[in-house]
């Protein structure tokens, strides 16, 4: 199983200034799952409201869908560059 990225770095150089900015992901991992963690009985309960329309199991398959494309963008690399400025970002 794939584990999720945990740094992004992000570089912006032009002529005038070099930004070099390193964000922590794994942080913002944890808020995400202490609030999922409290929307999860509302998510089953919408999940057994909606299952006789056809919509609840599509509702539960949405986290690991979610959870699959974050773990997915490890190892991105986004570069853009345009005359003198060029934007770099890299999710590790």
């Amino acid at each position: 199983m794939n584990r999720p990225p945990f740094l992004m770095r992000i570089r912006v150089n032009n002529e005038k200034t070099k930004i070099n900015l390193w964000l922590p992901l794994f942080i913002i991992f944890f808020v995400v799952a202490v609030i999922l963690l409290i929307l999860a009985p509302l998510v089953l309960l919408a999940a057994v409201i909606l299952w006789p329309f056809g919509w609840g199991k599509t509702l539960l398959a949405i986290v690991p869908a979610v959870f699959g494309c974050l773990c997915a963008m490890r190892g991105l690399e986004v570069d853009v560059e345009q005359g003198q400025e060029k934007v770099q970002i890299s999710v590790k």
